[in-house]
């Protein structure tokens, strides 16, 4: 399903979105495409390399709720990608909707007999870009051309409320494909979209209006940067002007208290640790201080937790200070990304 065809120079109100212009690596899934026209006999189909559905609905007029409806494929130009064939237009056509060459609004979404909606889901650590539509028209040259609208929804169930208006769109005679921006419209990051039609103008006329869902392009997220890259050194951390990015302590509480060690006694205090000179335990001490208040910081990306610092002091013995101070002092100096 990932498209192939020519691309088109496709606006969504007098605005150009060149596929130049998109992100990194985007992916194109193509619903017209997949060997199959007509009903598709399912309400879901999925792009199997990334995990993209589109999934049809209609609302029933005996409960009021919206429930799966089979898709429809056309694969035609101008006509190309799903429409929604639902129970009421297929027993109202015989059993089924009319063929892919024939029935116009009847099996694309439309609101014929019942309101339809086709939900599209992203997959995980992927984001919207664009959807592409088909089959949206001037209806001719009438007063009211179709009219359609997408919005955003969090739990895929438009029975438990909670839809977003992003937008609504119209179509023309000229050119009955265009493409609507979702990262311009605010929504790249949302789970779900949905597209509806709209059929009453601004005057209350009965319009009539029918489209396809042809396409989504989506993009994969950044991914975050791993943690450990940044740390600040005993030196940032011992100056006056440096107090006021303390985290949870301050300069004058105890080591004691901070990491239930009494390797410096009782009463010496973070600062006082950070200052003192000599190798081994003090050395130790210093960068262990540092280490602390880098993992406590949400400012500094650090590779340890506090609670990995203060296990790694209150375990280390006369053997194994210069060990720990060496893990510690590479990480505190990495970079700091402090004021």
């Amino acid at each position: 399903m990932r498209y192939s065809k020519l691309a088109r120079a496709l606006t969504l109100l007098g605005s150009a979105l060149p596929l130049a212009a998109m992100a990194a690596d985007p992916v194109m899934i193509d619903f017209s495409e997949g060997g199959v026209e007509g009903n598709l006999g399912t309400s879901t189909v999925m792009d199997a390399a990334t995990g993209t559905s589109a999934l049809g609905l209609y609302l029933d007029p005996n409960d009021n709720l919206w429930k799966p409806a089979n898709l429809y494929r056309r694969d035609q130009t101008g006509d190309e990608g799903l429409g929604v064939c639902n129970p009421l237009e297929a027993a109202d056509n015989g059993g089924d909707c009319p063929g892919p060459g024939g029935g116009g609004d009847i099996n694309e979404l439309s609101n014929q007999l019942a309101p339809e909606f086709i939900y599209l889901k992203r997959p995980e650590h992927w984001r919207w870009v664009s959807v592409y539509l088909s089959s949206l028209d001037g209806n001719d040259g009438a007063e009211f051309p179709e009219t359609g609208q997408i919005w955003s929804d969090t739990d895929g169930n438009p029975n438990n409320g909670g839809l977003v208006l992003l937008a609504e769109f119209t179509g023309n005679d000229d050119n009955v494909e265009q493409v609507l921006d979702i990262a311009a419209l605010g929504a790249a990051d949302a789970p779900f979209l949905v597209l509806r039609p709209v059929d009453i103008a601004p005057d209350g006329t009965d319009t009539n209006n029918d489209f396809l869902v042809k396409a989504a392009v989506i993009e994969e997220k950044p991914k975050e940067p791993p943690m450990g890259g940044q740390g600040c050194t005993p030196g940032y951390w011992k100056q006056p002007h440096h107090f006021d990015s303390w985290v949870m302590y301050g300069p004058h509480d105890t080591f004691y208290m901070a990491f239930g060690s009494d390797l410096f006694g009782m009463d010496k205090t973070l600062l006082q640790v950070l200052s003192q000179g000599g190798g081994k335990e003090y050395a130790m001490g210093r960068h262990a201080v540092a280490a602390l208040l880098n993992a406590l910081s949400d400012g500094v990306s650090y590779k340890y937790s506090k609670e990995e610092v203060i296990a790694a002091v209150q375990g280390a013995h006369s053997g194994s200070y210069n060990h720990v101070k060496n893990a510690f002092e590479y990480q505190n100096e990495m970079g700091c990304p402090l004021n």
